[in-house]
């Protein structure tokens, strides 16, 4: 924790205060990280890493980060994109002969407006669950059962970890390596995330030094359990080698390196930086707040945001970019919470980052 001044002060006092009640009456465990303008404003670790081995969860802590992954899937199709091996315009049966869904491109994967069914959904009904499912087997389902698609392409806007899986599955047939590497030579490599990488635990059985594992409760037995423990999250298993949508983990200091970058023309141009963060329109003129790989908003305050959220069986997790600002929260948690819940614990710590008024969730 750092602070420099009287109003920094009783920033990091606030919350050191909101953090340590969420640990004491809701069980919160996890670890924050406030920037301004790059620097440590606050960082905190509170909780456990594994209650197994008794390991407490510190600055070094290791954690799934889910749907925030989507961020660095979206990087990599951008990065293609520069090198011209690649167009948004592209349609995926160029990368996927006999697609059987029509007409949709790579940025309608990348703006979730695609109208592709959802795979979990599919995988629920159709799947071998004694059997780990791949990327591949995405595409594998929807060509044999052929789900319908749930509107035609761009009439909508619809959140979709299908489309995001699927341009993992892009990137490695433009690149000719597996989406690990690519990430890891073209994005994880040059920012020095060294304690960055896509992870799938199960599948891969590998095992990372400093792992924050995920917990779940569990009304049975009265006690925080792993997914795996549990009959209502156990499809972690079986959908533990999909890549893209999420399956990235990362500390806190790599996404402080993955903010600054995101200032910078590291990866790819400023040009290309603003395409990402800006809305899209929709064939009815409306228009949606969803870029490559992040949710737009404009605050009334602080001026342009961009941010996430990543859920996973035993994980939340937040990254908030007031660009304007240069203001920036990195929130991890392994220990489920209602997603309501947890939008209100990001919404009081942005506004004590803020110096506004704020309640707790």
């Amino acid at each position: 924790m750092t602070g420099r001044n009287t109003t920094n002060d009783l920033r990091c006092q606030r919350l050191e205060e909101l953090l340590t009640t969420l640990a004491e009456q809701s069980n919160w465990s996890g670890s924050v990280m406030l920037l301004e303008k790059g620097n440590v404003l606050y960082q905190q670790s509170i909780g456990m890493a594994n209650l197994e081995t008794a390991e407490r969860l510190t600055a070094d802590s290791v954690f799934e980060l889910a749907s925030v992954s989507k961020a660095f899937t979206a990087m990599g199709i951008m990065i293609l994109q520069e090198q011209g091996k690649l167009a948004y315009t592209d349609m995926l049966d160029r990368f996927f002969p006999g697609f059987p869904y029509a007409n949709i491109t790579v940025e309608n994967l990348l703006v979730h407006t695609s109208g592709l069914p959802d795979y979990m959904e599919l995988f629920a009904e159709c799947w071998d669950r004694t059997r780990i499912a791949t990327n591949q087997d995405i595409l594998d389902q929807l060509q044999a059962h052929r789900p319908d698609a749930l509107f035609q392409p761009n009439a909508r806007y619809e959140y979709s970890n299908t489309g995001y899986a699927l341009l993992a599955s892009i990137i490695e047939q433009v690149a000719e390596m597996p989406f690990a590497e690519f990430l890891r030579q073209h994005i994880f490599q040059p920012l020095e995330m060294e304690h960055t990488a896509v992870y799938n635990r199960r599948y891969t059985g590998t095992v990372i030094p400093h792992y924050a594992y995920g917990y779940v409760y569990s009304p049975e037995r009265a006690a925080y359990v792993l997914p795996v423990e549990s009959s209502e999250h156990d499809f972690v298993i079986d959908l533990d080698g999909i890549q893209g949508d999420g399956a990235i983990s990362s500390t806190l200091a790599d996404l402080r390196k993955w903010d600054r970058a995101l200032y910078t023309e590291k990866l790819v141009t400023k040009e290309t930086l603003q395409r990402a963060f800006s809305p899209v329109r929709l064939a009815d003129g409306s228009v949606s707040h969803y870029g490559f790989g992040w949710r737009l908003r404009d605050d009334q305050t602080a001026g342009k945001v961009v941010h996430h959220s990543g859920s996973w069986p035993g994980y939340r997790s937040w990254l908030s970019r007031f660009i304007d600002a240069d203001k920036t929260v990195i929130y991890l948690t392994n220990v489920d919470q209602e997603r309501e819940w947890t939008e209100k614990a990001v919404e009081a710590i942005e506004n004590i980052l803020f110096d506004r008024p704020y309640s707790l969730p």
